[in-house]
């Protein structure tokens, strides 16, 4: 007689929505319905109907906006993180001022997503809070001050250890290889190394590095040739980087052929206390980002957010998203 081992049963996220006007709300479900992980167990149009559903149906994940009738979304948050305190809160709202992303956070938000930015947004916050980490989308500052959405991706992951950082370099370095893409990896020696083992099962992993598709960067190095006097210097930081980009360009497959690349380069510049220094850094980075339409994941620790403050803030606004894990 052959037994037969049942398959483990995925865990299911009981969500309430929401979200006053009806079309988007819709807009919103179907995102989620593309999950078969998520489970919609209720809707609501207004902040005290959203507080009633919540005691009622337990989810395990609210989204809601800000601007709702009977009760803003912020303190209706408050009252279901009193009554719910399991409940992750993630917002999806028009409101991209910092002040107000600081007091949703402050008020138990675990995610934040910029409504212009939802399709591309939602699912992978929605990721990230049941991850344990806290997200917040669209380059807010940036949009706040005119800027246009961005056709790039300059992420900023705030690690809460060295492994959080590994993990996330891995995830998406194998993610762009098997697309048949490139990435370049501006990392220390030793992380270089841990990127290796933690990849060396993945099939495309050889194969891109005999293609050159995968493309290790020291960041010693790097920064030697394009910091002067503490700074980086624009002119070299294009002429180097940009060759590399170009060169690494040239060896995309995939059907949609995009460069990638994951960075610490930055963060050595700001563990060493030249705060302004890296923020320039950053803003060079967005900008071969942002001409090349590629996508950047860099990585700080996480006790870089406690540094100064002003500092900090700029440091986010050259980024599109920040997410802390």
């Amino acid at each position: 007689m052959t037994s037969t081992r049942s398959l483990p049963v995925p865990a299911v996220h009981r969500v309430l929505v929401v979200e006053d006007h009806e079309r988007f709300r819709r807009v919103l479900c179907e995102l989620l319905r593309e999950r078969a992980d998520v489970l919609i167990v209720g809707e609501a149009a207004d902040g005290l109907e959203a507080v009633r559903q919540a005691e009622a149906l337990r989810p395990d994940v609210v989204l809601l906006d800000i601007e709702l009738p009977m009760l803003s979304g912020v303190d209706a948050a408050v009252r279901i993180r009193a009554t719910v305190p399991d409940a992750k809160l993630m917002f999806v709202t028009n409101e991209s001022s910092l002040d107000v992303v600081e007091q949703a956070f402050k008020r138990g938000a675990h995610g934040y997503v910029y409504k212009p930015r939802t399709r591309r947004d939602v699912l992978p916050v929605f990721d990230a809070i049941l991850r344990g980490g806290g997200f917040v989308s669209g380059g807010l500052e940036r949009v706040a001050r005119g800027d246009s959405l961005a056709s790039h991706r300059h992420d900023l992951l705030f690690c809460s250890s060295d492994a959080v950082l590994v993990d996330a370099f891995s995830r998406s370095i194998a993610g762009v290889l098997s697309e048949g893409n490139v990435v370049i990896a501006l990392v220390t020696e030793a992380h270089d190394v841990s990127l290796k083992q933690r990849l060396q099962a993945s099939p495309d992993l050889a194969s891109a590095i005999a293609e050159r598709r995968y493309i290790p960067v020291n960041i010693d190095e790097l920064l030697a040739k394009v910091m002067v006097n503490g700074w980086p210097d624009p002119t070299r930081f294009l002429d180097i980087i940009g060759a590399l980009v170009v060169e690494a360009a040239r060896r995309a497959t995939g059907p949609h052929p995009r460069v990638a690349a994951v960075a610490e380069c930055s963060a050595a510049v700001w563990v060493h206390g030249c705060l302004e220094a890296a923020v320039q850094l950053e803003h060079l980075w967005d900008e071969m980002a942002k001409s090349c339409q590629m996508d950047v994941l860099c990585a700080y620790s996480l006790a870089a957010r406690e540094e100064n403050v002003q500092a900090v803030r700029g440091l986010c606004a050259e980024h599109t998203a920040v997410e802390i894990s």
